[in-house]
């Protein structure tokens, strides 16, 4: 099979070469504008399966005719090329992933029906893995009262500033907790509410058994798909205690504005000035990060309260040199790719992990995760029926 990555950054570099050490794999054309980037990824892939091709992801037309003999694309790109990219692999027909989620790609069903191709969108961790394993849980159960999911991706010590560290762009951070608005379901409808509150203590396993927990926009694509289906629905992000506080504090000073201030007759958005600074100081560099993820999905099955629960501790990987972050991202984003181009995912249209990983290629999906130990364990409970409909995990 032939696929196509789109974006030769941390992620992209990573799936291309995951999709190179396969055996099933024939050729992985790598697209990125920055030469250097592509230079350093087939140096450190060492494959002569790699094919590497200089273009800007913001050309659709050149996009689309990169594409269009490839199995399968895979695009790797930051939120704000996203867009553009899903209609340049639309345009040549071709299936494709897409790591990230924007609900304007929802709208995008029906452009895809008429190419007669498939795109899954926001496929890596999260969202990806989360909505993959609540889609699941809820397939377990007879009906579903509420689905908690909490994710995190941090530095394996925490150091100030802030106890964390990023593998991409801080600015990206900051919109995501400067973003008041955060959907959940309470009470079986979509409620707004804002980011950084319903703070908690959650506990994973050791060093990570006192962390903190906070609503963020992260429901991804359940909110379409499990709406109307469940009572309560949410997504935290994990963090080592007092990061919120801290984050708060630069809302309210406001730091993380985008409206532009005059300083010294100088217009300065604060957001960029802050993200100049902190960015470099908060880079993971040579340090290790690990990903940790629970998904909780309650409900009944049978006439019996049932709970299931989904856990990831995942590590830096030491043989590989590879950050934890990059392998739950990358890896699921390229598993996805490879099952488009074998044809086992053959729905058509904009098809959410969720609906895309069912039955065969769910057990393929973390299948070939756990060959990379990237390993998911699960807990089935039966619990009261009174307590399944009252059960509320982030309180």
């Amino acid at each position: 099979m032939k696929i196509a990555v789109i974006g030769a950054g941390l992620m992209g570099s990573a799936a291309t070469k995951y999709l190179v050490a396969r055996k099933e794999v024939e050729t992985v054309q790598l697209v990125d504008q920055d030469q250097n980037r592509l230079e350093q990824t087939a140096k450190s892939a060492k494959s002569s399966k790699l094919v590497p091709r200089l273009l800007d992801a913001s050309d659709r037309a050149s996009i689309s005719e990169a594409v269009e003999n490839f199995d399968a694309a895979l695009i790797a790109l930051p939120h704000a090329a996203s867009l553009s990219t899903d209609l340049a692999v639309i345009a040549a027909g071709v299936n494709a992933v897409d790591l990230v989620f924007e609900d304007v790609q929802m709208k995008l069903h029906p452009k895809c029906l008429r190419a007669g191709m498939t795109l899954i969108p926001g496929c890596g961790v999260a969202p990806g893995i989360v909505q993959v394993l609540a889609g699941e849980g809820a397939r377990q159960l007879t009906s579903v009262e509420e689905i908690h999911m909490l994710v995190g991706g941090l530095p394996q010590v925490r150091r100030p500033p802030l106890n964390y560290r990023i593998v991409f762009s801080f600015e990206q951070v900051l919109e995501m907790y400067a973003n008041e608005v955060v959907r959940v379901i309470r009470d079986g409808k979509v409620k707004k509410t804002k980011a950084l509150t319903e703070l908690e203590r959650v506990s994973f396993p050791k060093p990570y058994d006192d962390m903190e927990a906070f609503l963020t926009d992260g429901v991804a694509t359940l909110l379409y798909t499990m709406k109307g289906r469940v009572k309560v629905m949410d997504e935290k992000t994990v963090r080592y205690p007092g990061h919120a506080k801290q984050i708060r504090t630069l809302i309210e000073t406001g730091l993380v504005s985008t409206r532009p201030v005059k300083v010294d007759g100088a217009k300065i958005i604060p957001r960029k000035f802050l993200s100049a600074i902190l960015g470099p100081k908060l880079l993971l560099g040579k340090e290790k990060d690990v990903t940790l993820l629970r998904v909780t999905v309650t409900g009944t099955k049978d006439g019996s309260g049932v709970k299931h629960e989904y856990e990831m501790v995942d590590y830096f990987d030491e043989v590989e040199r590879a950050t934890s972050m990059a392998r739950t991202t990358a890896y699921t984003g390229a598993i996805a790719a490879m099952l488009l181009a074998e044809g086992r995912i053959s729905e058509k249209g904009i098809v959410p992990p969720e609906s895309a990983f069912v039955g065969p290629t769910f057990k393929t999906l973390f299948r070939r995760l756990a060959e990379k130990n990237v390993r998911i364990s699960e807990t089935v409970t039966t619990i009261a029926p009174s307590m399944a409909a009252s059960f509320h995990g982030h309180e």
